[in-house]
């Protein structure tokens, strides 16, 4: 791999139901046309036309290439983000990009699209959740460790949790996350939320029994978290951290910069093969993730030590 990129041409590959992110990802990097992004996607549109146009792009990268599962579908993408190559298969780009995103959140998918870029040497971004897999993750954890790959929910970035992350501190009894949407795809947006500002500390999980997923998440020192997946409602992701003295509140709507800063993340991966996130790190939050599921079944707590 090259010490340092320039102009590096990115693959997008997307796209899952309900999951605008080849949009917005896209136009990070490009920019956008702003007829056909509200025509395509309303609800992107709308924050990216608050933007000031400096604010679009990204030094020495643009999305150069798009594949999806539907053609016209891989159309409306490249002319709402200026995307030069729509591909008829996947693979088919793989000698004319540097880097792709896998711009889906259905992890089920995730090995499926990114093994034949891993595995010649290109670097990989993977939308949250990586994989429930372990032998999946246990692929993937080479990759990560050598800063080819990079996979995390834009939560980690939030600009809301700037202040908190000033005024870190270990003295947390309860941190709180409220996610509108369900478990397994969206609790990973608290989770890297919460540990990009705390080491990771997490003994077991147990699911509550709710009329939505609320999950009680036991720490060292018996200290908690508490997560609830609303499953529907108005968008929203909340943290709520409280010491004996101090309450610190966080509701990440900026979405923009979240996600920008983690595209700028990747690219400066790219560019020095560091990884920004420990390989541990996102394993753990998929065996979190998973945990709950487990606890969910078997109606118990289950132990992080089980999840092998």
């Amino acid at each position: 791999m090259m010490d340092i990129l320039y102009n590096m041409k990115i693959g997008m590959i997307g796209l899952s139901e309900g999951n605008g992110h080849p949009y917005s990802f896209s136009a990070i990097f490009n920019g956008f046309n702003e007829k056909l992004m509200k025509e395509a996607w309303p609800n992107i549109y709308k924050y990216l036309v608050k933007q000031d146009k400096k604010s679009f792009g990204i030094p020495n990268a643009k999305v150069t290439h798009i594949w999806t599962q539907d053609m016209s579908l891989s159309k409306k993408i490249a002319k709402a983000s200026y995307i030069e190559n729509i591909v008829l298969n996947f693979e088919d780009m793989l000698d004319s990009v540097d880097a792709v995103i896998i711009a889906r959140d259905d992890y089920e998918t995730h090995m499926k699209y990114s093994k034949i870029f891993l595995e010649n040497c290109k670097y990989v971004f993977i939308d949250k959740p990586l994989s429930l897999e372990m032998k999946e993750l246990e692929y993937f954890y080479p990759y990560l460790k050598s800063g080819q790959l990079m996979s995390c929910s834009s939560m980690r970035y939030a600009p809301e949790l700037d202040m908190i992350k000033i005024e870190k501190t270990n003295n947390f009894k309860l941190i709180r996350g409220t996610v509108a949407k369900d478990w397994e795809k969206y609790a990973i947006h608290i989770l890297e939320g919460i540990y990009s500002i705390i080491e990771f500390d997490i003994e077991s999980v147990y699911a509550n029994e709710s009329q939505f997923e609320s999950v009680t998440i036991y720490r060292k020192n018996n200290m908690i978290l508490s997560i609830d997946a609303l499953n529907g409602g108005p968008s929203m992701i909340k943290f709520d951290f409280f010491t004996e003295i101090d309450y610190f509140e966080a509701n990440t709507l900026n979405a923009f910069v979240a996600f920008k800063r983690t595209m700028e993340a990747f690219i400066d991966m790219s560019n020095t093969n560091i990884q920004p996130i420990e390989p541990e790190l996102t394993i753990n939050l998929m065996k979190v993730i998973k945990a709950q599921k487990k606890s969910v079944i078997e109606k118990r707590k289950v132990y992080l030590s089980e999840i092998i």
